[in-house]
């Protein structure tokens, strides 16, 4: 099985019982994302993104197709989403600090909800 970093990277808010944000930068991050954080696994367009991460490892499809069902699945489950131009490192950085930044945000809300 093969997985070469895509020429975009995607940015998704996953809504489930918890809000988590990923960077997905390959195929073989899309399938990990969906079969391991997706919360709702019954949709067309989930099982189409599934099948379609399947076959890009495979080397039967595109991983930039791999890519354009992620993000269809992501739009079917209204989940909010960014495409980017691959990041420098510099960029990486600072998402990632973002990243980092908006999870301690949302435990320290979480935090002080809780003593309410």
């Amino acid at each position: 099985m093969r997985t070469a970093e895509w020429t975009k990277v995607v940015y998704i808010e996953i809504v489930g019982d918890k809000r988590e944000y990923v960077r997905i930068s390959n195929t073989r991050e899309a399938a990990r994302c969906l079969l391991e954080k997706w919360p709702a696994k019954d949709s067309r367009s989930y099982k189409h993104a599934v099948v379609g991460c399947s076959r890009a490892l495979k080397g039967y499809i595109s991983d930039d197709m791999a890519r354009l069902f992620l993000v269809e699945a992501a739009k079917a489950a209204k989940f909010a989403y960014v495409v980017n131009q691959r990041a420098n490192n510099f960029e990486k950085f600072e998402m990632e600090i973002g990243e980092v930044a908006r999870q301690l945000i949302a435990a320290e809300q979480v935090f002080l909800q809780s003593r309410n």
